[in-house]
């Protein structure tokens, strides 16, 4: 009998899973792993590390999803009518003191959109706080962030303000000039590490905040793998005439870079929980 159950033994399969399944975007070995528990947001040079998973873009869908999300806000009657962009290495440069950057890059995400969510609701007009975030990584440079969110007009020279005292970079006191301006921006800072724009269609907008959803979402490929051919990607509703789209110029194909993190877990883009 004991033989018998010696055998048995012997003729199991070795299970396939030795741990427990790990609920986490960042992998690694197990200590890695225990250290992610308890700080499961990886330093800005973690996230360029071999042991991070890395995301080439956006997801298939995003763009059409931050489109809904603009939509909502729309009918919320606080259309995603404001784009921030902050240039991490730039500000870095201008300031290195600068208490933001004891901060890895998400949390140095979360803890601004919490101070800029809570100056739009207690300012006088208690805007609601609804927005897209986006990190995206350009060719020619190190990573930047995109927050669109509703802003009224009167509130512009107030935003500015505040946003030079939240990052540290004084704004300039006259516009760059037209080469240098960005589409729809009123306010920049001394050296173009942050800048403030507004809406600024590519065409016949839908509703207020349509083409700014779209940008934040020209992340997801203009194409994509269908049964091992490249093919348009016709799930993304804004991109270029290459690609089947609408549009005449590239500005919503660009790829936006490789960053370390998942999608799924806020590491990439990010919706307001009034918009979901």
């Amino acid at each position: 009998m004991d033989t018998k159950s010696h055998e048995i033994i012997d003729l199991r399969t070795s299970p396939l899973y030795k741990e427990h399944a790990f609920h986490c975007s960042y992998k690694g070995t197990t200590d890695q792993k225990k250290t992610t528990i308890q700080n499961p947001i990886p330093t800005s040079s973690e996230a360029n590390t071999s042991e991070l998973k890395i995301t080439n873009g956006l997801e298939v869908g995003s763009q059409e999803q931050m489109i809904s999300a603009a939509f909502t806000a729309y009918q919320l009657n606080s259309p995603l009518n404001t784009l921030l962009t902050v240039r991490w290495s730039s500000l870095r440069a201008f300031d290195d003191t600068n208490e933001l950057f004891l901060l890895n890059i998400p949390e140095r995400i979360q803890n601004i959109v919490e101070r800029l969510r809570t100056w739009l609701t207690r300012t006088e007009q208690r805007v609601p706080a609804t927005y897209i975030w986006v990190r995206e990584v350009s060719p020619n440079e190190t990573e930047h962030w995109h927050i669109a969110f509703h802003l009224p007009n009167q509130l512009r020279r107030k935003l500015s303000n505040y946003i030079q005292k939240l990052l540290g970079e004084p704004k300039r006191e006259r516009p760059r000039s037209q080469q240098e301006r960005t589409r729809g921006e009123f306010a920049c800072s001394e050296w173009s590490s942050w800048h403030l724009a507004c809406e600024d269609p590519d065409g016949k907008p839908e509703f207020e905040g349509y083409w700014l959803a779209a940008y934040l979402g020209k992340g997801e490929p203009s194409q994509r793998l269908f049964r091992g051919k490249l093919v348009n990607n016709s799930r993304k509703p804004v991109r270029g005439a290459l690609y089947g789209g609408r549009i005449h110029h590239d500005r919503y194909d660009a790829p936006q870079g490789s960053l370390g993190g998942t999608t799924t877990r806020k590491s990439r883009f990010d919706i307001s929980r009034r918009l979901k």
